[in-house]
């Protein structure tokens, strides 16, 4: 399948680990940004829930989604997000309709 992919990513700190996560996902949204097939890359925080961090992006194609997902600082990201999180990150892709 071919088009663009438009990713949705939710993760809820834990207390403690608040500054460490958002550190880490600060730096996995300028990586991912420095990628080709990366058109858009934000790190969102809530304003009622200041340990929730929504990520949005926005990728060329699926083939340029597959090689972030499989790239290195994700697999860093994936290793070290259980213990920063109260519950495993909601990672969803989507592709435009109309």
């Amino acid at each position: 399948m071919t088009g663009k992919v438009h990713t949705i990513s939710k993760v809820i700190a834990k207390a403690e680990a608040a500054a460490t996560l958002k550190s880490l996902l600060i730096e996995v949204a300028e990586l991912s940004r420095q990628e080709p097939g990366c058109l858009r890359y934000e790190l969102w925080q809530g304003t009622a829930n200041p340990l929730e961090f929504i990520g949005i992006g926005e990728w060329v194609d699926d083939a340029a989604f597959q090689t972030h997902y499989r790239s290195g600082y994700m697999d860093e990201l994936i290793r070290e997000i259980p213990e920063l999180v109260e519950h495993p990150p909601d990672v969803q892709w989507y592709r435009v309709v109309l």
